[in-house]
């Protein structure tokens, strides 16, 4: 409830710069100006992940994306780079899909309830370790094999969830949104921090984002 709360003021708050981007969008590329994605979310639920649309609405192709693809419009560019896509998920807080930090939630294709167990225990999030070291996922990809690399690097993540789960407390989750604000201003100091709390915690863990260049 809390989380539902926090998230409406900060609509309200933040509506003028909501309206802003949003007309801004439309003069760029006109209509729609949300888009939204199937995903789970706790129980194994699905519902509408909400984004500022970022591509080419006539453009068909894979749930991820890489670096530079074609389908992403100039402005999105910008919209990804400062995550500023994501912003109307702060509906999908409201709405009760995600907390403010939690796991954060995946398409259909690459869930099972095995690896995703967690879902049963805990609600998705808009934050996590995992999506700090993975904000820029789309660069990570590339670096690796494209998209044929995305079943391992989402092992990986689901490490780091895993981590998130045994350390879970209210300070760690204040601890992530201040990161998660800070890797917008020093991405590098942030990424650290994060690994040399691992390092300490999970050195095996460690190993596995050190050989992928994060």
């Amino acid at each position: 409830m809390i989380n539902r709360l926090i998230a409406l003021v900060l609509l309200i708050m933040l509506s003028p710069f909501f309206i802003s981007v949003a007309f801004l969008l439309f003069i760029a590329q006109g209509r729609p100006i949300l888009y939204y994605q199937k995903r789970v979310g706790h129980n194994f639920t699905t519902f509408n992940l909400f984004k500022y649309r970022t591509m080419n609405i006539d453009d068909k192709g894979p749930l991820i994306t890489v670096e530079n693809d074609f389908r992403i419009t100039k402005i999105g560019k910008y919209l990804r780079k400062f995550k500023i896509d994501e912003f109307p998920q702060i509906l999908n807080i409201i709405l009760g899909d995600l907390n403010f930090v939690g796991p954060r939630p995946e398409v259909e294709k690459y869930v099972n309830k095995n690896d995703f167990k967690f879902l049963k225990k805990v609600k998705p999030g808009l934050t996590d370790f995992s999506s700090i070291l993975f904000s820029r996922e789309d660069i990570v990809l590339k670096k690796l094999d494209g998209l044929n690399s995305y079943e391992s690097v989402l092992q990986i993540k689901l490490d780091l969830i895993n981590y998130y789960l045994k350390v879970k407390s209210l300070p760690v989750d204040v601890k992530i949104i201040l990161l998660t604000i800070f890797k917008l201003i020093t991405p590098r100091l942030v990424n650290n921090i994060i690994k040399k709390e691992i390092f300490l915690n999970e050195p095996a863990l460690f190993s596995k984002i050190s050989k992928i260049g994060l």
